[in-house]
């Protein structure tokens, strides 16, 4: 039986993949008018968020009162000296909780070692209003003031530090369900970001030339060796190096505004998807504009993979970026387009990974699988081609240059093990299986599609995967009704 087999392939309990913050199923080829779907990734956040939670509503009977009165009575008759203690205990342990809550909300919680007095004290102030008494005016005066008192200082307008109080802020207009002056913040933090570290470059490149010019014209001048100049030219030339390592962090920061952006505009307060896909299509080009300047100037195209990294994005933060436009163009149908993002993606994972795949490429390969799958079922209706610009493959090439991808997604989930493999390893096993047996149903093989969709329910229970078994069944269904 395939289910034990599969189990010996694809089987893992390990927690899920952090690259792919969101798993679900997605349209990809159907011989029925039913969307079939496939498992799709979107890249995670750069910016982490608060989640706000509302209390649960209790609500008590009229009589509930003078019941606990005469209980309270009958019990300080009883046991006088046991219910003073335990009195005195609850008071003690909801006091316990409250300094423990104060402590680290307003002690501890934050990195207030980094600012300067004034300006903790208004942070303090601000997360307190965020985190324990969610007050978005009393929170925003704090929070500008903060920032101003931040600037006044002499602090970076786009230091960790100052960029850190802007991002708060829209994180704490988001959980108050202020999404649009979220978006308006970030909107604006941006714009400020991306001017600053265009008019900083240019500035830096033209002392670079001053200096180089000067250098070659004093080739032959008597060398300066006071103490007070050099001293001075040290002091720019660091200052030079730490303004470069600020305007790679702050681009880095942006390609994940970029990200969020596009999150909030898609959610259900905005529901702007033209301006959700703008904000994805931002983020692909400043990483392919930074790939292109570090290309010509020699740097490496990818930086550590390490949040406190001060470097340029990662191949595999590079990615997430590309994923998620593909995933935006895959829910739409308009798989030519997705499907050059989900390759581009999957070469920086693999140069990224090297010998040692993880889940991150299985899960890309089957988005291949899936996207080509798409195209064979747009070409069953129109051998036209799919977008303007693009050449149309044959229906036959897109189908068996889909079946070769989502059977390369089996194969590399074979060959990645624990501790390296998740859930996504499985689940996306579950879908290529599924694919297959699409592709199959496409080219009117019901035996060999019932085969697959067979395997695909049965590596779905094996692993708990519903949603993976009611599409399989879903599917057995309609080809047996046939």
């Amino acid at each position: 039986m395939f289910n034990a087999a599969s189990r010996r392939a694809c089987a893992s309990t390990s927690k899920p993949l952090q690259f792919l913050h969101h798993r679900s199923l997605s349209r990809s080829l159907s011989s029925a008018n039913r969307p079939i779907t496939h498992l799709q990734g979107h890249g995670k956040q750069i910016l982490s968020l608060f989640l706000s939670r509302q209390p649960p509503i209790q609500t008590r009977h009229a009589s509930y009162a003078p019941q606990l009165k005469r209980g309270f009575r009958k019990a300080s008759k009883r046991h006088p000296f046991i219910l003073s203690l335990g009195i005195i205990v609850a008071l003690g342990s909801v006091s316990t909780l409250a300094y423990v809550i104060y402590d680290q909300v307003m002690v501890k919680g934050p990195h207030y070692s980094r600012y300067p007095g004034p300006v903790v004290k208004e942070l303090k102030t601000a997360v307190w209003y965020t985190d324990v008494d969610l007050n978005p005016t009393l929170a925003l005066q704090s929070y500008r003031k903060a920032l101003k008192l931040a600037i006044g200082l002499g602090m970076h307008p786009f230091s960790d530090e100052v960029m850190g109080i802007k991002f708060q802020v829209a994180a704490m207009l988001e959980k108050a369900g202020l999404v649009a002056p979220a978006v308006e913040v970030l909107e604006r933090t941006k714009a400020e970001t991306m001017h600053w570290i265009e008019t900083s470059r240019k500035r830096a490149w033209d002392a670079t030339k001053k200096v180089k010019n000067e250098n070659e014209a004093e080739k032959d001048a008597i060398k300066i060796d006071d103490p007070e100049f050099l001293e001075t030219q040290k002091k720019e030339e660091e200052n030079a190096k730490l303004e470069e390592r600020m305007r790679r962090k702050a681009l880095k920061r942006m390609v994940g505004v970029q990200l969020k952006l596009a999150e909030l505009y898609a959610s259900d307060y905005i529901q702007d998807d033209k301006k959700a896909e703008e904000a994805l299509v931002s983020g692909v080009e400043l990483c392919l504009t930074e790939l292109q300047r570090r290309q010509s100037l020699g740097l490496p195209l990818g930086g550590a993979a390490s949040a406190n990294d001060d470097s340029w994005l990662s191949l595999a933060e590079m990615a997430t970026s590309f994923v998620g436009l593909a995933s935006n163009y895959t829910n739409q149908e308009r798989h030519a387009l997705a499907l050059p993002l989900y390759l581009r993606a999957l070469d920086m994972i693999r140069a990224e990974e090297g010998d040692t795949p993880t889940c991150k490429q299985v899960v890309l390969l089957n988005d291949v699988a899936s996207a080509m799958a798409g195209q064979a079922q747009t070409l069953k209706a129109s051998s036209k081609p799919i977008e303007k610009g693009q050449t149309a493959p044959s229906r036959e090439q897109a189908i068996d240059a889909a079946k070769q991808w989502a059977q390369k997604a089996i194969d590399v989930a074979a060959k990645v093990q624990p501790p390296v493999r998740d859930q996504d390893c499985d689940t996306s096993c579950v879908a290529a299986k599924y694919n297959l047996g699409e592709l199959a149903e496409m080219l009117n093989r019901p035996d060999e599609a019932g085969r697959f969709y067979m395997e695909a329910e049965n590596l779905a229970r094996g692993i708990g995967f519903d949603e993976g078994v009611t599409m399989a069944e879903t599917a057995l269904k309609r080809l047996w009704s046939k």
